[in-house]
């Protein structure tokens, strides 16, 4: 079956089956994003370059590194854009690395998830308790804001 039908079936994707990216959930989505490749032991797409396609006289490790890192990709790429909403995946699914694509989101959507942030600490250092309120609902309330 299609990679879709796995987001529901694998427990290590599970977290990007329950929600797909749009705006409002960039900052959940990216930390079910690493979950999932952390789980799936592909995180260094991420991090590493892209290794130069290995030619006749490239070392045996740099072929390895090639062999190893291609398939890593092209299954977190897979991962990454059926976690999206219809209009991001038509954006970004030309793009030739899970890296390139994670690039152009934190781009897209970064700015606003900083915004939040600073929000939400905002709301936190400011709120108090008010009169008569139970101090187990003041904790969740401050607990909401992160």
């Amino acid at each position: 079956m299609g990679i879709a039908h796995n987001l529901y079936v694998n427990p290590i994707i599970s977290p990007l089956s329950k929600e797909l990216l749009i705006e409002e959930n960039f900052p959940k989505w990216n930390s079910n994003i690493n979950i999932v490749l952390i789980g799936n032991n592909s995180k260094f797409v991420m991090t590493e370059v892209f290794p130069d396609v290995p030619g006749d006289l490239s070392s045996k490790e740099s072929r390895e590194k090639y062999e190893r890192w291609l398939p890593a990709n092209n299954k977190v790429k897979a991962y990454m854009l059926a976690s999206m909403s219809d209009m991001l995946r038509t954006k970004l699914e030309d793009l030739q690395t899970a890296y390139e694509i994670m690039e152009q989101l934190q781009e897209i959507f970064g700015h606003k998830s900083r915004q939040a942030r600073f929000e939400a600490t905002k709301k936190y250092a400011n709120a108090r308790m008010a009169p008569g309120m139970h101090v187990c609902n003041h904790f969740i309330k401050m607990t909401n804001y992160f």
